[in-house]
């Protein structure tokens, strides 16, 4: 029997193409960028923890009163204090200051007292007016003339702050810092919270910018006071 050729079986040779994925580079973020964000992170935690968090609430007070208020600027200078003080106050009331008696139709300014303390005055003015309102002008020397700084009027005995009245801490949700001397840089000997009375004993002073008035635990700034 004659052989058979088997005919001959071959596979075909099958190339897998190769796919190449692109490279993803990621931006470089320059260290700077990490830093202002992580700053950014922080400022923004802080009034999301004072909302939330009670004990948040009690710590913040003790640092935003740290910041310092900015200085006003003073309206009129003189070469005494009550010559700085009376055009403030004139522009307060709109009325006229007078040396002597207002004449009886007609009120009038005349000055019923003042406080001179170290660079920086409080002058009480008289209205003459049926009610006895009465104003006072703070005054602060710099430059070697003296500048107005505020007034407020109201009847007397809720004038303030003033030497031997109380005062009425004014800083809503927060506190203010009482201390140990007539400057920014002194040591806090306390933190008082809005509506807090306190007794002014001393003052009042000018310096680093600011009036200030002395009650039993150290110095408090002008800024933080109105009357009782």
């Amino acid at each position: 029997m004659p052989a058979i050729a088997w005919p001959r079986l071959t596979m075909p040779n099958f190339t897998v193409p190769r796919v190449h994925m692109p490279r993803v580079k990621v931006p470089r973020v320059p260290r700077m960028a990490w830093l202002v964000a992580a700053i950014l992170l922080v400022l923004l935690s802080v009034p999301l923890a004072y909302a939330l968090l009670p004990g948040a609430r009690a710590m913040l007070p003790q640092r935003t009163a740290t910041v310092p208020l900015p200085a006003t600027p003073g309206a009129t200078a003189g070469e005494t204090p009550q010559a700085a003080a009376i055009p403030g106050v004139e522009a307060k009331t709109g009325l006229h200051y007078h040396t002597g008696k207002c004449a009886t139709d007609a009120a009038c300014l005349t000055l019923a007292g003042q406080t001179v303390g170290q660079d920086a005055a409080a002058e009480v003015f008289s209205t003459a007016e049926a009610a006895g309102r009465q104003c006072v002008g703070y005054v602060y020397k710099s430059g070697g003339r003296w500048h107005f700084l505020d007034a407020v009027c109201g009847l007397p005995g809720q004038l303030g702050p003033l030497v031997g009245s109380n005062a009425t801490v004014h800083v809503p949700g927060s506190c203010a810092n009482v201390r140990k001397a007539p400057s920014l840089k002194a040591g806090v000997m306390a933190c008082l919270y809005d509506g807090t009375s306190v007794h002014i004993d001393g003052g009042p002073t000018y310096a680093d910018g600011r009036l200030w008035w002395h009650e039993k635990r150290g110095w408090i700034a002008h800024d933080f006071l109105t009357g009782p």
